[in-house]
């Protein structure tokens, strides 16, 4: 799932592209895994969640290097491979703004803080 979700590969490209300039050489290898075991997560939500049971996750988007992973979209994706149909993705009034140190360099961008509501099918 990690590896054939379009925004996700999107988004790591993008970083790649621009490794010698990220402020944390990790972060790349930091969202992969974050979304490895987010998927594991989900999958394991998929098991235990009885056909018509409701999961709500509460998570924010996130930005790199001024690009934006739209984790709502990516997770819940996930979730649609996994066997639950994306009932909705509530965006809360207040979003998150960016680090202090991608201010300086890519300015004050909002960015979402969601609460998604997946029904196992």
């Amino acid at each position: 799932m990690v590896a054939n979700n379009p925004a996700l590969c999107e988004v790591l490209d993008i970083l790649r592209v621009h490794a010698a300039e990220l402020g944390n050489r990790h972060v790349i290898r930091l969202l992969e895994h974050y979304f490895t075991e987010m998927a594991v997560v989900i999958h394991e939500l998929a098991r235990v969640v009885a056909a018509g049971g409701h999961v709500f996750m509460v998570n924010d988007n996130a930005r790199y290097h001024g690009e934006e992973a739209p984790v709502d979209l990516i997770l819940s994706d996930f979730a649609e491979q996994a066997g639950f149909r994306c009932k909705s993705i509530w965006t809360l009034p207040r979003g998150k703004g960016n680090s202090s140190q991608q201010m300086g360099r890519f300015g004050r961008e909002e960015i979402r803080k969601c609460v998604y509501h997946w029904v196992k099918l």
